[in-house]
């Protein structure tokens, strides 16, 4: 492997990671198996797919409360399997708990709903042994690539670094990691926890969300002073694009966590929910702008227009954010919302 590949490889499997997803997410689409079953305790329901026919015996289900007896904090529901696909037919029992799915024979089942009576589950069922696997496959080549990123030398990052204090960048991170933590408690959920939210993967996408967040507005910040203050306007612009990066890879990060949350949580790990669908938009937009050198030279942009438009660009694209996080949840609503 030549110097340059070694040098570009994390920037280049980072690509590759992507590519990986986006074929698992077709593989998903197009070959597995998805669907919704409704359970009453009195018969049993059958799903039937091209893969097997399995037979379904609701066989008890139970809300689990918090100390204060009112907030629900677990639903179980036991269940009773006839798999006709065996060669010799047998009943299996299973559990399915909220973002426990129950795992059979490559089929999961996730927790949906119920009924008022509590005689009856709603589950979401899914067959998908191939396009998981690749998908996160994709997921965890791109985790190893983005921090490697970080690591490899003769990026533009690096550069860009070279050209600032050490310490003002250094300061500037501390004060980030401690908005972001601050910004985290004050957005997370408070105990007890609705059923979906007890997770581990709550803090960690919530905390890696707001980090992006965080450096994102940093950006926009920079955007409005670079315009307010000529003189000022190539060294905002270059912190600017410091900035963009983790903010670009926290986001991507963000996303993917909460993909895997929803795949243990919903049963897919994507279903163009609007909070889901502009946190790409916005990841995408900030993208576009981690790439403005390169487009620069696309479209032969002078320098002095060049840092203007950038930073015109960087404080429209935080209204992106803003409306990912406060206006999806007022005017689209959607599974994220959880008040």
């Amino acid at each position: 492997m030549s110097g340059l590949s070694c040098n570009r490889f994390a920037t280049v499997l980072i690509h590759i990671a992507l590519g990986i997803i986006l074929i698992g997410a077709c593989v998903t689409h197009f070959f597995g198996e998805q669907g919704e079953i409704h359970l009453r305790a009195d018969k049993a329901q059958s799903v039937i797919t091209k893969y097997s026919t399995l037979s379904l015996f609701l066989w008890d289900f139970q809300v689990v409360y918090a100390d204060d007896g009112q907030t629900p904090v677990d639903y179980i529901t036991e269940l009773r399997i006839l798999d006709r696909g065996k060669s010799k037919i047998g009943i299996d029992e299973g559990t399915v708990r909220m973002n426990k799915p129950l795992r059979y024979s490559g089929w999961r089942f996730c927790q949906s709903d119920y009924d008022s009576d509590r005689l009856g589950v709603v589950l979401t069922y899914n067959y998908d042994p191939w396009g998981i696997g690749i998908t996160y496959t994709g997921y965890a080549l791109l985790l190893v690539a983005m921090i490697a990123f970080f690591f490899q030398k003769h990026t533009r990052f690096r550069a860009l670094l070279r050209q600032q204090h050490k310490w003002l960048m250094a300061g500037l991170g501390v004060a980030m990691l401690i908005l972001a933590f601050v910004m985290t408690k004050a957005v997370t959920p408070k105990p007890p926890l609705q059923p979906v939210l007890q997770t581990p993967l709550l803090g960690i996408h919530v905390s890696v969300i707001m980090m992006a967040y965080t450096l994102f507005a940093a950006v926009m910040v920079n955007g409005i002073l670079g315009l307010c203050v000529r003189k000022w306007r190539d060294r905002l612009m270059l912190l600017s694009q410091i900035l963009l990066y983790p903010g670009v890879f926290c986001l991507t990060a963000g996303i993917f966590i909460g993909a895997v949350w929803a795949n243990l949580s919903w049963g897919r790990y994507w279903g163009w929910d609007p909070k889901e669908t502009w946190a790409l938009i916005t990841m995408i937009v900030y993208a576009a702008l981690l790439h403005w050198q390169w487009m620069v030279g696309q479209w032969n942009i002078s320098n002095q227009k060049s840092r203007l438009l950038y930073h015109i660009l960087s404080v429209v694209a935080f209204a992106f954010v803003l409306f990912t996080y406060f206006g999806v949840s007022y005017l689209l609503g959607g599974l994220h919302s959880y008040v």
